[in-house]
């Protein structure tokens, strides 16, 4: 059912997209000679007047074939090719996939809110501090349990979903905080620090470490040092080293103290104690030692489902993603300036897991999440790196500008780049995605 649901999210997102550029190429006279839904050798389709609609092997993307669009096809003569339209004829072709995205997520979020969506309670609760964890960095700036976050870098929190966007992409940085505790106003900077488990900022006052915490493991990395051990998932961990684990963050820094040493758990499994002998590993790109567990962050975590009429839809959609279009350009800017690490990002298989976790969740989760895929695909499009739809509008703009097309040889030099860098950006995150899942760097540390 993953894969069915991977290509019902991917199909729908692709072809939505590759509609745009297909009607406004039909509307200014130009020759469509494939639709294509995929890549690769043709499985089926059907030709209608010049164009033929397919379906191709390779369902993780799509395009539209147009004449003249490729720069060697660029003398021809036929007044219907790409290359023979006005260069605002073009860019509205270019510009229409991303926008027809950009429709798509603003005309599904709203239909989220209608139907209602499922969220921990404590994201729209005022962001009153239920606890401090020791030496954490909020406890170091002197933050206190009952405190409330009253801002953040200067602007009005008013839930806790607010807050924790910004802790979350302010790993290693600093926030200033206006806290109010009783009658009293104070400011405290406090220097952010890093959760490896959820590869973003931890400052030790999260709702989620003190509200549905418990260190029960919630998933086994196969071939792990967990997973020798005999460890299982659904385990409940007492002890580690004879000290006690009051929650999953004691349980990750007692994991981390142990160096690699052997060290004896105490895990609690259908009622029954059980010793066992754990030897965790180093990871290089966490730089800490893990013993391959996960925990879900949503068990135990009191649920609210959130529902609003047709007006009030439509506004609560249009803030949702305008919020999750700045998430986007806040990932980006800190990816591009090396403040945040690639591990945030996601390939082909976590889009794959992510849409059958969605749609597992119901209709609402699905459409949230098709809305938010949109949106993204939008906006990576739009990127000025050749060979994606943002490359194509910047030679368009400099050929405007110049009163000529850029020489075929730049514009090649440049695509081919860009198709490298695109290909290497893909292997890179399948990568990740392969271990994350699976622990592929577990299995070839044992190998070499």
């Amino acid at each position: 059912m993953t894969i069915l649901y991977f290509i019902i999210a991917l199909g729908v997102l692709i072809f939505i997209h590759e509609l745009g550029h297909f009607i406004l190429a039909k509307r200014a006279g130009v020759c469509v000679e494939v639709f294509s839904l995929g890549f690769g050798p043709r499985i089926v389709g059907v030709k209608r007047g010049d164009t033929d609609y397919r379906i191709s092997a390779f369902p993780l993307g799509g395009f539209v074939k147009m004449r003249g669009e490729e720069p060697e096809d660029e003398h021809n003569t036929d007044p219907r090719s790409f290359a023979n339209k006005s260069v605002w004829a073009r860019v509205k072709v270019i510009l229409w996939g991303p926008l027809m995205n950009f429709i798509l997520c603003l005309a599904l979020m709203p239909v989220v809110f209608m139907i209602g969506r499922s969220e921990p309670a404590f994201l729209s609760e005022p962001p009153k501090v239920l606890g401090v964890k020791a030496d954490s960095p909020a406890a170091m700036a002197g933050l206190e349990e009952g405190d409330v976050i009253a801002s953040v870098d200067g602007k009005h929190a008013e839930a806790w979903e607010d807050v924790l966007n910004k802790i979350l992409l302010s790993p290693k940085g600093q926030l200033d905080l206006g806290i109010k505790r009783g009658d009293k106003l104070l400011e405290k900077r406090v220097t952010v620090g890093e959760l490896p488990e959820v590869k973003g900022g931890y400052l030790g006052i999260e709702p989620m470490l003190f509200v549905g915490a418990d260190p029960k493991i919630d998933g086994v990395r196969k071939g792990g040092p967990a997973d020798e051990a005999g460890i299982k998932t659904g385990d409940m961990v007492l002890s580690i080293g004879g000290k006690e684990v009051a929650d999953w963050l004691d349980l990750t820094k007692l994991v981390n103290e142990s160096q690699g040493k052997p060290v004896k758990f105490i895990i609690k499994r259908k009622g029954e104690q059980i010793p066992v002998t754990v030897v965790a590993m180093f990871n290089e790109d966490f730089q800490r030692w893990v013993i391959g567990i996960s925990k879900d962050r949503s068990s135990g975590v009191p649920m609210i489902v959130k529902r609003y009429g047709f007006v009030g839809a439509i506004v609560k959609g249009t803030e949702e993603n305008i919020k999750l279009a700045k998430l986007t350009f806040d990932v980006l800017g800190r990816l591009v300036t090396l403040k945040l690490s690639y591990k945030v990002l996601g390939g082909p298989i976590m889009i794959a897991k992510s849409s059958a976790a969605a749609a597992a969740a119901g209709l609402s989760g699905f459409l949230y999440f098709l809305a938010f895929l949109s949106l993204q695909l939008a906006i990576l499009n739009l990127l000025p790196i050749p060979v994606l739809d943002g490359g194509l509008l910047v030679f368009l703009l400099i050929e405007a500008v110049i009163r000529r097309p850029l020489s075929l040889r730049v514009r090649s030099v440049a695509q081919h780049i860009g198709f490298v860098l695109l290909i290497g950006l893909m292997v890179l995150v399948t990568f990740n995605d392969i271990d994350n899942i699976w622990g592929i760097r577990a299995f070839l540390h044992k190998l070499f």
